[in-house]
């Protein structure tokens, strides 16, 4: 089911948008209701998060919650207080069960990897050593990181709005991040035709890399893989991904700071890193 996250988010717009017109049309608090249901959380994934540029929030999210428990009232207090219903409002019904359903379904299952603790992202310690491709597709390895402080960003892929705000986040700290002498990794496993277009989108600061993770080898040595984890439907990507991973090395190549979410919109706050790199 995971994988329909993307007809379940359109499904919910489009019976948001129609129950908004409904609402307008006739003012009948059932439309409000299935409005509220359907509608905010999708705007949230697909409007708000691209213009507002959101690389994090809470793992709840209790706005939208609210909202949709709202609308639940509002549907329950129509269907009591109405001598009957129209055949129209008939349909108002499952909508605002059906997104009241996905809101819960969005919150405590699909944004939950239920991972585990990588044994080898451990402070103190060296990350076990693994191969990644350049955008040349020449092959380097992990260990040539060691001897200069390093920040590696696992994304999922181009297709994420969170990585893709992260990645902005990031990079408005480039400065930052070269005086105190911080290379920037960002790793995926979504092909080097995707990175490129990145690249070309985003432009790079020269202590900034995209790298390839060619078939999860690296993400399986961290044991931080998402098998099947991209979404149905994102043609010219691989059906499997990582889990959104942070990770700091200082010049030694040890391990300073990890950061392993066990929910893709709960990320950590560049401060969380940046304090490392103070030391």
């Amino acid at each position: 089911m995971k994988k329909m996250i993307l007809p379940l988010i359109l499904l919910n717009m489009i019976g948001g948008i129609g129950s908004g017109i409904m609402f307008w049309l006739s003012g009948e608090l059932i439309w409000l209701g299935s409005f509220l249901t359907t509608l905010p959380l999708p705007f949230f994934l697909m409007v708000l998060i691209n213009m507002t540029g959101i690389a994090r929030t809470s793992s709840r999210l209790p706005l939208v919650q609210l909202m949709s428990l709202v609308g639940i009232a509002f549907v329950a207090m129509y269907i009591y207080r109405a001598e009957h219903l129209t055949s129209a409002q008939y349909i108002a019904i499952p909508l605002a069960a059906f997104g009241s359903l996905f809101v819960q379904w969005y919150i405590r299952s699909f944004s939950i990897y239920n991972r585990k603790k990588s044994k080898t992202i451990v402070k103190g310690q060296l990350l076990p050593e693994f191969d990644l491709s350049r955008l040349d597709e020449s092959v380097i390895s992990s260990t040539s990181f060691i001897g200069s402080k390093t920040l590696i960003v696992f994304f999922r892929a181009n297709w994420c709005p969170f990585c893709m705000n992260q990645f902005k986040e990031v990079q408005k700290l480039a400065d930052t991040l070269k005086s105190r002498d911080v290379k920037v990794k960002f790793i995926s496993n979504q092909g080097f035709d995707n990175s490129k277009k990145l690249v070309d989108k985003m432009g790079l600061p020269e202590h900034f890399e995209i790298l390839q993770d060619v078939d999860l080898k690296a993400a399986k040595r961290l044991g931080i893989e998402d098998i099947g984890g991209s979404p149905a439907g994102m043609s010219g990507y691989p059906e499997d991904t990582v889990m959104a991973t942070v990770i700091t090395l200082d010049e030694n190549g040890l391990v300073t700071f990890g950061d392993e979410t066990d929910n893709y919109r709960v990320r950590p706050h560049p401060d969380t890193f940046l304090s490392v790199f103070n030391k």
